[in-house]
C-alpha cells in the first residue's frame, strides 16, 4: 500500500480512469483507521486526492455516490479519525487538515449526490446522516472568530467556514453572532460618527411600540429605520418603564409573532393535523405584513432570539432557494402528496385517464366560492393521461408549493434576505436554518440540572434545589416548557440546548408563602427555600400558571 501510493504520488500518474479506480480502491481499506498509517500512507493519499484535477474529482465523487451506506460510512470514519488526530496532535491548521477536509467535502456531495440521483433514500435510512459530516475536533478546538477572519480576508486564507459540512449548527451560530457583531459595531461606529456632523443618531435599532396597536406600530418603526435593521435591538412599550436587557424584546416578539399568526388576522391558514401554518392565498394583507415577518425572522436571528414559528419545512427550503419536489409535497402536505404519487404508479397507466378523470387544472374554494387555475394553457380542456401525468404531478406540485403563494412568498423572502442576506446565511442547510429560529426540539432537562449554576445560598447539594429538579423531571412536556418560558422567557430550546443555557438559580428568602419569581432577561429564577417538595411543587405550578406575558422584577 505504501509503495502504491508512493507511486501515484508522482504526477504524471494522476489522471482521470485507472488512478482514480486505485484511490478508490485504497480509501475502503480499513486498515486506513490505524494511527500506524496516518502519516506514511493515508497523508499523502488524502494530498493526491484533494489537489486533482477537477474531472478526475469528479469521477472519484460519482463513485462513491453509488457505494453502499456502511462502506461510505467506513470512508468518512478514516477520513474524520485523520483530521481528528492530526488536529489535537498539532493544534493548528497545516496542509495535512486541509487536504482531509477537502476530501471530507468531496464525500458530502457524493453522498448528496445519491439522494437527488436516487439511489439512496431517506425512507430506508440508506443515505448518510449530514450530521455525520460535523467533525468534533473542528467544532471544539478551531478558534472560529479567528476562522471567521480569515474567511472574510482578501487573501485566500484557508478557512473551515468555505467548508461549512464539517461544522455543527451551534458553530455557524457562532460565525453568525461574529458576523452579526461586525456588522452591528460597524453600525454602531457610523451611526457616532453622523452623530458628530449631522446630530446624534442612536447606535441601536429602538422600536417604540404601543400593545394596542403593536403589527402598525412596528411596521411604522421598521419602515424609518429600514437602514438599522442590523444594530441591536431595543424595545420600549410606550407608557411604560423599564430598560430592555433582553427580556421586553422577548416579550415583543412572543407578542407580535401571536398576533400575526392569529388564523383570524388572515395572513396564514392553521393545519391542525399537522400543526404548522402556512401562507393563506386568498389574503387580503399587504405585502408590507408579509415583508415585516421576514424582518422580524431575521432581526431575531442576529439578536440571538428563539422564536415559536411553526412552519412546514418548505418555508426553510425555500429560504435557502432550494428545490422542491413531490417529496416535499408529501411531508409537508402527505394527503396531496400521497394522492398525486398513487397516481404516478397507477398501472395499468393505459386506463389513467379515465380512472381519474383529472385535467391539466387545480380547483380550489375561496369565499365558498370554487375556482379553477390552468396549470397549462387551457388546462380544463387538456386531460390527465399515461403521458402527461408526470409533468401534472410536477405542475401541480409547484403550483401549490410556490406559484399560489408567490406574493406572499416574495414580500417574506424579500424582508427576510433585507437583513439576513449574504454569504453566513449560505453556512447553512435549510434544517439547520429552522434549528437557527426555532431552536432545537430537544427539552433535555437533565443536561440544563448539569449546568446550572447557584448564588445566594444555594448549591447543586443544598435540599431546596434537590427537591426542585426531582419536582420539573416529574412535570409533564408542556409544564417543562412553562417553567422554561417563566423562567428565560422563552419556551424555545436555544440551538446549542438547554445544556448551553447559562441559567442561574438563587435562594430568595425562606417565606414558603412567597411565589418563585424570575429575571427573565438574564435567565435567573428565584427561589424561596422550600423546606417539602409537595410545597414547592404547588407554589411553582401556581408561578408558572400565568405566563402570558413577561414578569421582568
Amino acid at each position: 500500500c505504501k509503495l502504491q501510493v508512493a507511486q501515484l504520488a508522482q504526477p504524471a500518474f494522476v489522471s482521470e480512469g485507472p488512478t482514480v479506480r486505485q484511490f478508490f480502491v485504497l480509501m475502503a481499506n480499513p486498515l486506513l483507521l490505524e494511527p500506524q498509517y496516518h502519516k506514511q500512507t493515508l497523508l499523502p493519499l488524502l494530498s493526491l486526492i484533494s489537489s486533482m484535477p477537477a474531472a478526475c474529482s469528479a469521477l472519484l465523487t460519482r463513485w462513491w455516490s453509488h457505494v453502499p451506506p456502511a462502506l461510505l460510512e467506513r470512508v468518512v470514519g478514516v477520513v474524520h479519525q485523520f483530521i481528528t488526530v492530526r488536529l489535537y496532535y498539532t493544534q493548528r491548521i497545516d496542509e495535512a487538515i486541509i487536504a482531509g477536509t477537502k476530501v471530507l467535502g468531496l464525500l458530502y456531495d457524493a453522498n448528496e449526490a445519491a439522494l437527488a440521483g436516487g439511489w439512496r433514500t431517506t425512507a430506508d435510512a440508506a443515505r448518510l446522516d449530514y450530521k455525520a459530516f460535523y467533525n468534533d475536533a473542528v467544532n471544539q478546538e478551531v478558534n472560529l472568530k479567528e476562522d471567521y477572519r480569515r474567511w472574510k480576508s482578501e487573501r485566500s486564507e484557508f478557512s473551515f467556514c468555505r467548508h461549512p459540512y464539517v461544522l455543527e449548527p451551534s458553530s455557524k451560530s457562532r460565525v453568525l453572532m461574529y458576523d452579526a457583531t461586525a456588522q452591528m459595531t460597524h453600525e454602531f461606529e457610523g451611526a457616532i460618527l453622523r452623530s458628530l456632523f449631522v446630530g446624534a443618531t442612536s447606535p441601536y435599532l429602538v422600536l417604540k411600540v404601543r400593545r394596542a396597536h403593536l403589527i402598525q406600530d412596528t411596521l411604522l418603526r421598521v419602515s424609518q429605520h429600514h437602514q438599522d435593521l442590523k444594530k441591536p435591538l431595543k424595545v420600549q412599550f410606550v407608557g411604560e418603564d423599564g430598560i430592555d436587557e433582553g427580556g421586553v424584546q422577548k416579550e415583543f416578539f412572543q407578542l407580535i409573532m401571536a398576533q400575526i399568526f392569529d388564523v383570524n388576522y388572515g395572513m396564514f391558514t392553521y393545519d391542525e393535523e399537522r400543526r404548522f401554518f402556512w401562507f393563506n392565498r386568498a389574503s387580503f394583507e399587504s405585502h408590507r405584513e408579509f415583508e415585516l415577518i421576514g424582518v422580524l425572522l431575521g432581526v431575531a436571528i442576529y439578536n440571538g432570539v428563539i422564536l415559536d414559528v411553526r412552519f412546514p419545512h418548505v418555508v426553510y427550503k425555500k429560504l435557502m432557494s432550494d428545490v422542491l419536489t413531490l417529496a416535499d409535497l408529501k411531508k409537508a402536505f402527505p394527503d396531496i402528496g400521497n394522492s398525486l404519487q398513487l397516481l404516478l404508479d397507477f398501472e395499468p397507466a393505459s386506463q389513467v385517464e379515465e380512472t381519474f378523470g383529472l385535467c391539466m387544472q387545480v380547483t380550489f374554494e375561496e369565499f365558498g366560492q370554487k375556482l379553477a387555475h390552468d396549470l397549462v394553457a387551457g388546462g380544463g380542456e387538456v386531460p390527465v393521461t399515461q403521458h402527461n401525468r408526470g409533468e401534472y404531478v410536477r405542475r401541480y406540485t409547484e403550483y401549490l408549493l410556490a406559484g399560489s403563494v408567490a406574493r406572499q412568498f416574495e414580500a417574506f423572502l424579500r424582508g427576510f434576505h433585507s437583513v439576513c442576506g449574504g454569504e453566513c446565511l449560505r453556512l447553512f442547510r435549510w434544517e439547520e436554518l429552522e434549528l437557527l429560529i426555532c431552536g432545537s426540539p430537544d427539552l433535555d432537562f437533565e443536561a440544563l440540572e448539569r449546568a446550572a449554576q447557584y448564588d445566594d445560598g444555594y448549591s447543586r447539594d443544598h435540599p431546596s434545589i434537590m427537591l426542585l429538579w426531582e419536582a420539573i423531571h416529574e412535570l409533564p412536556v408542556e409544564l417543562k416548557k412553562k417553567f422554561l418560558f417563566f423562567s428565560t422567557g422563552s419556551d424555545r430550546v436555544p440551538i446549542k440546548g438547554l445544556g448551553n443555557l447559562n441559567f442561574v438559580i438563587s435562594r430568595n428568602g425562606a417565606d414558603e408563602e412567597r411565589l418563585p419569581s424570575a429575571h427573565t432577561c438574564f435567565n435567573h429564577l428565584l427561589l424561596p427555600e422550600y423546606k417539602t417538595k409537595e410545597k414547592l411543587k404547588a407554589q411553582l405550578l401556581k408561578a408558572i400558571s400565568d405566563t402570558e406575558g413577561f414578569h421582568i422584577i
